[in-house]
This record gives structure tokens, C-alpha cells and sequence, in this order.
């Protein structure tokens, strides 16, 4: 079924149904087009639950007409290029669609630490102004991450690293720890690199895009409530 109805026919929507499938079906009925001419984000598989019931969970996806996202592509690579011709020689963009945001890698044969600047300090300053201009020309919301010369990569696993060391920190002190304000996209890494730890537990913290993402140790048991969960029978545990 849509989630939204009476809104504009090239905007992104949301269907769900019992499978991944069946919500295809549906947005392909709605758009009146077929599977190929659809960009598709799957946001749930869906579940059948136990017998078919209990805990069942419908698929979810978000899908729009690609010849929208193509004028959405060639706006971005447009405005990206002719703000950066002015910091390096004949700049290109590759622009790709993930999850929540648009990517647009920044190629050239010029010096990149010139549209880098320090810890990525210009880049993320163009990033900010391709944003505000992509905002005002386009009906929805769209959120652009800016790359080049694999900084994002190298930024990415550098905040997986860091976030480790935070986990460590907290199982060790036993007090919470915080990273700087993320936006979203980046407080998906740090939860997706603690999720195999142990002891610890995440949590996103905050008001607006950018939120911490809190650290925080899972309490350890007392002595006497240790022993008291070693002396139960097995069928209570």
C-alpha cells in the first residue's frame, strides 16, 4: 500500500507489503511503469513471524521514477563542477545514489589537497554550499556527500577505529563515552563497527542532523546476583 497519496507523481514514496516483491508490484502500479524504470531503496525485508503470525513485519521500500533522478543527478554533477572549477582544473563528478544521501565523487588531475584543505576543512565548506543550493532548487529533501581523492574512505575508517578505542574506554572506566556531532550517515558507521562488541551498548544523542552517538557500558551483575543466575535450573534461563 502508499504511505502517502494526492502528493507529487515524481517524488519518492513508500510502499509496503508482505514481501519485497509484492511492494515492487505496487509502486510499479502507482508510477505506471516498470521494475527497470524504478530506483529502488528496500528500508525492511519483512518477516513472516512464527506460523505466519505472531511478529510478522510487512517489506518497506521507497522507490521513485529514474528519469527524475537523473534530472536530480544532473543538477548535482552541474552545480558541483562549476564551484569546484574554481579551486581545481576542469573538474568531473560522479554522482551515485546510496541509502539516505547522494554521493558525488570530485575527479581531477589537478591538486587535490587544494580542494581538500586541511582535515577536509574546504571540501566539507563546498559540500555545505552544494547542499543549500540543490535545497532551493529541488521540491525535496536531498542530502549530497562530497568526495575526492578517497577522503571519505579514509574518514570513514578512521571514525571506526576511533569508535573501537571508545568502546574500549568505556568497557574499561565503566563511564559513557560520546563522539562529536555525526550526521547521520556516519553515526550508522560507528553503530555498524560496535555491533559485534561485547559489554557495550549505542545510542544516537541530540537535536537536528547532528547527534552524538553515546557509548555506554552494560552494567555488570554483583556477586550475589552472578551466583544467583549460576544456580538456576536450566529450563529457567
Amino acid at each position: 500500500m502508499v504511505k502517502e497519496t494526492n502528493v507529487n507523481m515524481s517524488e519518492p514514496k513508500e510502499f509496503q507489503s508482505k514481501s519485497v516483491d509484492e511492494a515492487i508490484e505496487e509502486a510499479c502500479s502507482f508510477f505506471s511503469c516498470i521494475r527497470d524504470e524504478l530506483e529502488i531503496t528496500i528500508l525492511e525485508g519483512g518477516s513472516a513471524g512464527i506460523f505466519g503470525l505472531v511478529g510478522a513485519k510487512k517489506a518497506r521500500i521507497k522507490a521513485q521514477p529514474r528519469v527524475r533522478l537523473s534530472e536530480l543527478e544532473t543538477m548535482i554533477r552541474a552545480v558541483t563542477e562549476r564551484i569546484t572549477a574554481a579551486i581545481v582544473d576542469n573538474p568531473r563528478v560522479v554522482v551515485e545514489h546510496q541509502s539516505d544521501l547522494v554521493k558525488a565523487t570530485i575527479k581531477t588531475s589537478d591538486d587535490m589537497d587544494r580542494l581538500l584543505g586541511r582535515d577536509g576543512q574546504v571540501l566539507g565548506a563546498v559540500e555545505y554550499v552544494v547542499n543549500r543550493i540543490v535545497a532551493r532548487r529541488w521540491p525535496s529533501v536531498v542530502r549530497v556527500m562530497l568526495d575526492a581523492d578517497g577522503f571519505r574512505e579514509r574518514q570513514d575508517q578512521e571514525l571506526s577505529t576511533l569508535a573501537v578505542t571508545l568502546a574500549e574506554k568505556a568497557k574499561s572506566t565503566q563511564s559513557p563515552q560520546s563522539t562529536k556531532p555525526l550526521p547521520s550517515y556516519q553515526r550508522r558507521i560507528v553503530h555498524v563497527a560496535l555491533q559485534e562488541v561485547t559489554d557495550i551498548q549505542t545510542k544516537s544523542k541530540g537535536d537536528g542532523p547532528l547527534k552524538r552517538v553515546l557509548i555506554i557500558p552494560k552494567a555488570v551483575p554483583s556477586q550475589g546476583e552472578a551466583a544467583n543466575t549460576e544456580s538456576l535450573p536450566a529450563q529457567d534461563l
